[in-house]
């Protein structure tokens, strides 16, 4: 009996620890999309101090996120990311028209990562 009622309490620690990690994942991944559409909405106003600003906001959520690397599934994933945001900072900085590509890419990959942080049974399994 004793058995049974640890591997439930083990179960349950497991869920909640899950349901905080999607709850997480999902909160940073809508930051960081706020911030792309910010950067690329300041960038079409021509207000290059906000476009700077927001890009550099974007940035520091991201760094936020890496320091916790190892909770990452795909690392490879997540230095795209990294490469992306970068690419935004630095067109945001010298005002290129580029941002709007890079903007959009980073955004097909925080929807990506959200997707991939994701707990289904797939992945369980």
């Amino acid at each position: 009996m004793n058995r049974l009622a640890v591997s439930i309490a083990i179960l349950s620690v497991m869920a909640a620890g899950c349901g905080v990690s999607v709850w997480a994942t999902d909160k940073v991944a809508a930051d960081m999309m706020e911030q792309v559409e910010l950067t690329e909405k300041a960038f079409t106003d021509g207000d290059t101090a906000a476009c700077t600003a927001h890009a550099e906001q974007l940035d520091g959520i991201w760094d936020g996120v890496m320091k916790y690397s190892i909770l990452i599934t795909d690392l490879g994933h997540a230095l795209e990311i990294t490469s992306s945001i970068a690419e935004i900072r630095s067109f945001a900085e010298e005002q290129n028209d580029e941002l709007y590509a890079a903007c959009d890419r980073a955004q097909a990959q925080i929807s990506m990562f959200r997707e991939m942080q994701m707990p289904t049974l797939w992945k369980i399994l």
